[in-house]
């Protein structure tokens, strides 16, 4: 296929989309907005279908099989008009939101992709088998992202979430695999890879590689051959982290929102290699309350692990600070 995109081709199949998804009620106050709406979304999308071809290898850079075969690319097909669309929105006016919401379930409907109207996504997206992923209103994505099927770009919690930024921001070249989630306010930079089923709570820096095996969270640089895993549990009032473990490594214990627990001291009391045990000590006393439950940051010079709610780390801590009552939050 190449660079080529038949443009009058794309206007005429955004306009048969439009027609055959909105009411003629519906069209009618976008008669003014309908020129330049298309054209803008149309080169959107036509640097969304160059992209598709070149980095998916099963369409062959066919980019009209794509337009017209792929389920996952009408998601974001829909996703562009409704964003434009959305984009007209007046506080007065409400029935541009209502236009931009069916354009989104339409494309939902015909991909299984939940794409809300109101994320920003930046240039050459790729939503490659796109099945169950869903990307929330107040998203943003960088240019030249790619991501796979069943991904959610969502907020921490379940119900009755609050307003303003609760959804992921994610940087240029990011590549997130299938079954990924990215839950909250995090802040994933430029060239990230996020590996297949990861839960991802905790901001991810630039260049990093992303891999979760059970409870562990661990980011790498592209440079690094790190490959092993730690554990982490409290028993005897001691806490202890083994596996590949070395004396130089930074040991944190994380609140239930990964901010460093204020007025804890780790004192080594033991530090062998694949072991190290800590006691831990109540520095200061305030009204900071933990929410749990706690997590455990390991930092080395070429990687960073968390290990999410160490079995008795989160009892040990609570009996430690007894004399202030904590807050169980999820």
């Amino acid at each position: 296929m190449g660079g080529f995109i038949d443009m009058q081709h794309l206007h005429e199949e955004l306009l048969t989309h439009l027609i055959k998804t909105l009411t003629p009620a519906q069209i009618q106050p976008l008669q003014v907005h309908l020129a330049p709406l298309i054209q803008e979304a149309a080169q959107d999308i036509a640097e969304d279908l160059i992209a598709y071809a070149y980095r998916d290898p099963a369409s062959r850079g066919r980019g009209g099989l794509i337009l017209e075969s792929y389920a996952s690319f009408k998601a974001v097909l829909y996703y562009r008009l409704a964003h434009r669309v959305w984009n007209l929105c007046a506080p007065s006016n409400g029935i541009f939101t209502s236009i931009a919401l069916t354009l989104s379930n339409q494309g939902k409907l015909l991909s299984g992709a939940e794409i809300h109207p109101a994320a920003r996504i930046g240039r050459r997206f790729v939503l490659d088998h796109g099945y169950g992923t869903v990307i929330g209103e107040t998203c943003e994505i960088g240019n030249d992202c790619y991501i796979l099927c069943g991904v959610t770009l969502g907020a921490r919690g379940i119900a009755n979430n609050p307003d303003g930024k609760r959804h992921p921001r994610l940087g240029n070249n990011v590549e997130v695999g299938a079954g990924a989630r990215v839950l909250g306010y995090v802040l994933i930079g430029d060239n990230v890879f996020i590996s297949p089923s990861c839960v991802i709570t905790q901001d991810v820096p630039a260049g990093t590689k992303v891999k979760v095996v059970n409870q562990i969270q661990l980011q790498k640089n592209d440079e690094s051959d790190h490959s092993n895993y730690l554990g982490a549990f409290a028993m005897d009032e001691r806490l202890h982290v083994v596996g590949e473990i070395h004396t130089s490594h930074r040991v944190t214990v994380l609140d239930a929102d990964f901010h460093p627990l204020p007025g804890l001291m780790l004192e080594p009391t033991v530090k062998d290699r694949h072991h190290l045990q800590f006691r831990l000590h109540r520095v200061e006393s305030g009204d900071h309350l933990p929410r749990l439950p706690l997590n455990l940051k390991v930092c080395g010079p070429e990687f960073e692990i968390t290990l999410l709610s160490p079995p008795g780390l989160s009892a040990m801590v609570r009996h430690l600070l007894q004399a202030s009552p904590l807050i169980v939050g999820g």
